[in-house]
């Protein structure tokens, strides 16, 4: 399967394609690669260093480098076409040469930005939690807590946002305006819009029902990204516990969650699929 644009930008990678390490495939010691997986490794050795036949025939034609994910060693894996007149591709694992995925692993293989060729692996666990982690999450919710509440003029702030820019502890990250935050929940009457129903907790702040703030499209993507993410369409207003679900639940608990806000969301289903904002939470059944 191709990386989507979170796996691009988790990985640092330009392209890429993942699938499932099935139980056959780690009793042969052998990958067979299809579709993009393959495209990659032609496209980065070229058809005609790549070996026909068994490895055996020709060792040193067969051996190929790979960059070990998450390492600075450099693996050696045999790739050959096993049958002259079948065009499967074969990619060798082995404990010997440090690259044997058991069964139901997620294995990857990736152009880095230094146009290095990467594999790796990683169980499902861990692969389905690649993009729980939001460094600016927290520090933005805080600031929409703190901002004084007051009834927003929505010709008094930019709904669409700006991109931009700035330094936090060192950091460079993109502004969030905390007041868009506040216009959203006033406009979703400061109740969560997975459920009106979900119940929540009286802020000490505002009197109000405590809802938190939620860019549906990451923030973490408006590098890659030519309008503002930070706007009006794409924020949402969350009670606590589907806020932690958006980044903390299993992928079909996160896609309830997308559908929700998906079908509220016009503008944004004039931009993207359904299937590509899954990809945006890592949410691509492998």
């Amino acid at each position: 399967m191709k990386f989507q644009p979170f796996h691009n930008l988790f990985f640092s990678s330009k392209i890429g394609a993942f699938s499932r390490v099935t139980n056959r495939e780690f009793q042969d010691s052998q990958i067979t690669l299809t579709g993009l997986e393959a495209e990659i490794i032609i496209d980065y050795f070229t058809i005609q260093n790549i070996q026909t036949g068994n490895v055996k025939s020709n060792p040193t034609k067969a051996s190929k480098p790979f960059k070990l994910y998450n390492t600075d060693k450099i693996i050696n894996l045999n790739l050959v076409y096993p049958k002259p007149k079948k065009p499967e591709l074969r990619l060798y694992i082995s404990n010997k040469s440090g690259f044997k995925p058991t069964g139901g692993m997620i294995w990857f293989i990736f152009i880095n930005n230094k146009n290095e060729l990467v594999v790796g692996a990683l169980d499902e666990i861990t692969w389905g939690s690649l993009d729980q982690y939001d460094i600016d999450d927290n520090e933005y919710t805080n600031s929409v807590n703190l901002t004084i509440p007051k009834k927003i003029n929505i010709k008094e702030i930019p709904t669409k946002g700006e991109i931009k820019k700035i330094k936090i502890k060192g950091r460079t990250t993109y502004k969030r305006n905390p007041n868009l935050a506040i216009l959203r929940f006033e406009k979703s009457e400061y109740k969560c819009e997975i459920n009106a129903n979900h119940r929540t907790f009286t802020s000490i702040k505002n009197n109000l029902p405590f809802v938190e703030s939620h860019h549906f499209i990451p923030m973490k993507f408006q590098g890659i990204m030519d309008y503002p993410l930070d706007n009006l369409d794409n924020l949402i207003s969350l009670c606590p516990n589907c806020h932690r679900a958006f980044h903390h639940a299993i992928i079909d608990e996160k896609i309830l969650l997308i559908n929700e806000i998906y079908q509220k969301r016009k503008k944004i289903q004039n931009l993207y699929s359904i299937e590509d904002i899954k990809g945006f939470y890592n949410c691509i059944r492998v």
